[in-house]
């Protein structure tokens, strides 16, 4: 089914990854995992790479 989230992936990254990832996040009025998906799938296509269907989550309110 296109667009359902159904994996899941862990990764690392050096210290200030996730306070980084959560002000991007907030400044674009979305989640961390929102983020990190878009950017994920950006890099994919700019590798040359066409990404898998995603539906757009809806932004989060306040």
């Amino acid at each position: 089914m296109a667009g359902s989230l159904t994996e899941i992936m862990n990764l690392r990254g050096p210290q200030g990854f996730n306070a980084a990832i959560t002000e991007a996040a907030a400044r674009e009025s979305i989640t961390q995992a929102e983020f990190a998906r878009r950017a994920i799938l950006e890099r994919i296509e700019r590798a040359g790479v066409t990404p898998p269907a995603v539906k757009p989550l809806p932004k989060r309110e306040g």
